[in-house]
């Protein structure tokens, strides 16, 4: 596990039983470095769902893998109930696959019934599959404003309080133009009791020794080479979000097999 000590990361006041002096200790911690790795399904998702509604505000959850740490966790069970919290959620070497991507609304961007019932079949959805709510994803009406609303500030809270290392993705609409493409997503993550833009989520660890958070993507060329030839290709008209589930209960948004099938199955079979 990669480790790194921040010197004087708080202190504590300690009055002297003798002398009655008052003495700082400060504290040394030691605070795990997390990478989250993105898979191409969940890039791709988020991107599409930003295209297909460019004038309006899109949301959608993050999925992760956690397979791996429920293994570890059944072959420890006799010994772990006493750590059944947000921890056991966490991989032991400080890495995080978000997996995939589910499309929520374009319509709505309040809290509503709605909005618990969709976050409550993406539970059960993910559940099944061995998967878990790990984040949230934003795209605003305006192409030039990164921020994350309120309205998903909660959402991304909400997650949080489940998940301790909940993460958001804004995402960069002036970088999504398929004719020369970048990474299109700025990461948020919760510090000091609000959600903060990491401008250098991306860089390598080396060059970012501000933060104990990292991002990379499974594969970053194909994941951004695919979004660019999928958006040309304009495969997010077959994509589809909970609020085209309300108008139509036969779409497939918390799939998106179609998509899924044009591009990434697409692109295995031709490599």
């Amino acid at each position: 596990m990669n480790v790194r000590v921040t010197v004087f990361d708080r202190y504590n006041d300690v009055t002297c039983p003798v002398t009655g002096t008052v003495l700082l200790l400060f504290v040394f911690e030691k605070l795990k470095m997390v990478n989250y790795v993105i898979h191409t399904k969940a890039y791709l998702k988020i991107i599409l769902h930003a295209c297909k509604h460019p004038f309006s505000n899109v949301n959608g959850i993050l999925l992760g893998d956690t397979s791996i740490n429920n293994n570890k966790n059944n072959k420890n069970s006799d010994n772990s109930n006493e750590n059944d919290n947000n921890d056991d959620n966490n991989d032991d070497n400080g890495q995080i696959a978000i997996v995939d991507a589910v499309p929520l609304f374009h319509h709505w961007n309040t809290l509503t019934p709605m909005l618990e019932i969709g976050l409550q079949q993406i539970d059960v959805y993910a559940e099944k599959n061995n998967l878990k709510v790990i984040g949230y994803y934003h795209a605003n009406e305006r192409a030039d404003d990164n921020r994350l609303p309120p309205f998903g500030q909660k959402i991304a809270s909400k997650i949080y309080d489940n998940f301790n290392n909940a993460i958001a993705f804004v995402v960069q609409n002036t970088k999504i133009a398929p004719e020369n493409p970048e990474i299109a997503i700025l990461p948020y993550t919760f510090k000091e009791n609000q959600w903060r833009p990491d401008n250098k989520a991306f860089s390598s660890p080396t060059n970012n020794e501000s933060s104990s958070l990292f991002f990379s993507f499974e594969n970053s060329h194909n994941a951004i080479d695919l979004t660019s030839q999928s958006i040309k290709q304009k495969y997010f008209e077959y994509l589809y979000d909970f609020d085209e589930h309300l108008e139509n209960i036969e779409v497939d948004w918390l799939i998106n097999s179609k998509v899924v099938d044009l591009t990434i199955a697409k692109d295995k079979k031709g490599n």
